[in-house]
């Protein structure tokens, strides 16, 4: 009796166990894949491990560094609840490669055996470094009740034929930088194509700032090691406007390639911090050579003095200068008309006297608006020396260089004014159009 009781329990188990395997059979069915509007192959685990190498399956060729659109159609003979989609690709050493579907449900009606398709799109992106091989895009379908739906597909992995990529971008002197100052940017682009790339164009932006580098064009060669190549693009400048407001701003590194129809941007942040003296600056901005000069009896002396409408208007300049009995003056321009974001060189004669007594004197430059009201007053300090025009070629040497130094610091004020302007300029564009 306890023999057949147990015989009974057990014939129960397996009946409750079958019962179970068959609910767990979906009425899911993968019926069609395609992979960038190809139809492909579908394999079920057992045909693939049946074969000795993948490389006997149909596959579909794709390139690397490609974002495949995968369309997934499915059928069911019944309603399914919480269908859920993942495509994978599997055999990459790196890292995994899938995608997943939002859930979602498939209603069939009652009436009748029909079925009921639906499509699930998924994009699945490829590294840009993917060996030249054969790999398994493995397509696994969950629904709430049953068993997964799992089946495979081949891809046959080529190299793409251009393919640049931004591999990294350094800053100097960081990735904080002081206002009226440059951002030197270093851009490496990286070749996975299988072509060499000519005549690809670098840009470094900040457009909220309205300033940009100068665009660089280089080749990037391609290798045989994997395709694979670097160039490294240095020495691009951007100036950030003296006036820019403290905070974070966004720098757009943008590379043109085959042929500028291939285009990669990447967006990278960096803090500008107040210079204060710009923020505080009038509308006067003043650049002097050498304040002090050694000049002989007798002899004229030449002070530059450069002057930058920093301001939203044009502005009149008064200039003068004083000196005492030991020395006469004159002035280039006495007034000088700046419309916003020009600059001129003003020239101070100075010629010492011919007793003028040898040593240290002094001329002040004064500035004034139009109006009259006092903006600057400059120091110009004199040596005088015995003699008549002994160190004269040495006062003109030292004058040259004061002069290349001066233009240089004109340059680099204009800019900043420039940029300044340009960047008002877009402000005021973007509040007329949008």
């Amino acid at each position: 009796m306890k023999k057949l009781l147990s015989i009974m329990v057990i014939f129960s188990l397996l009946a409750v166990a079958l019962v179970s395997s068959t609910s767990l059979e979906s009425d899911l069915a993968i019926n069609m894949v395609e992979v960038d509007d190809r139809e492909a192959q579908l394999y079920s685990l057992d045909e693939v491990a049946a074969v000795a190498s993948i490389d006997d399956l149909n596959a579909i060729v794709v390139e690397e560094g490609e974002t495949l659109e995968v369309e997934v159609t499915l059928e069911a003979e019944s309603s399914a609840k919480d269908i859920q989609v993942e495509v994978e690709l599997r055999g990459y050493e790196y890292d995994d490669i899938s995608d997943r579907s939002e859930v979602s449900d498939i209603d069939v009606s009652p009436e009748g055996t029909g079925t009921s398709t639906v499509d699930v799109n998924l994009d699945l992106e490829l590294p840009a470094r993917l060996d030249k091989d054969r790999y398994l895009l493995r397509i696994t379908v969950d629904d709430k009740d049953s068993a997964p739906v799992i089946r495979n597909i081949a891809l046959q992995v080529k190299p793409a034929r251009h393919s640049i990529e931004i591999a990294d971008v350094a800053f100097s002197p960081g990735n904080t930088v002081q206002a009226g100052r440059a951002l030197l940017t270093d851009v490496l682009l990286a070749n996975f194509g299988d072509k060499d790339e000519k005549d690809v164009r670098v840009n470094v932006a900040i457009p909220e700032l309205g300033v940009k580098a100068l665009p660089e064009t280089v080749n990037v060669v391609s290798t045989d090691d994997h395709n694979l190549d670097y160039e490294d693009v240095t020495g691009m400048f951007v100036p950030i406007p003296a006036n820019a407001a403290a905070g974070e701003y966004q720098v757009l590194v943008t590379v043109d390639y085959d042929l500028y129809s291939e285009q990669i941007t990447e967006a990278f942040t960096i803090n500008v911090v107040e210079d204060a003296r710009f923020q505080a600056a009038e509308t006067l901005v003043l650049a002097v050579g050498p304040e002090i000069q050694s000049i002989s009896q007798g002899t004229v002396g030449t002070y530059a003095v450069a002057l930058t409408n920093a301001g939203h208007s044009s502005n009149a300049y008064l200039l003068s200068v004083q000196t005492g009995d030991w020395a006469t003056s004159t002035l280039s321009d006495s007034l000088v008309v700046l419309e916003p974001g020009r600059n001129q060189v003003v020239y101070v004669d100075v010629t010492p006297s011919s007793n003028a007594a040898p040593g240290a004197h002094a001329a002040s430059l004064t500035i004034q608006t139009g109006d009259g009201e006092m903006l600057e007053t400059i120091s110009l300090q004199t040596n005088v020396l015995e003699g008549n025009g002994r160190d004269r070629a040495g006062l003109r040497s030292g004058l040259e260089i004061a002069l290349i130094v001066l233009v240089v610091l004109l340059v680099i004020i204009g800019l900043i004014v420039g940029f300044s302007r340009l960047r008002r300029d877009d402000e005021g564009e973007e509040q007329t159009y949008y």
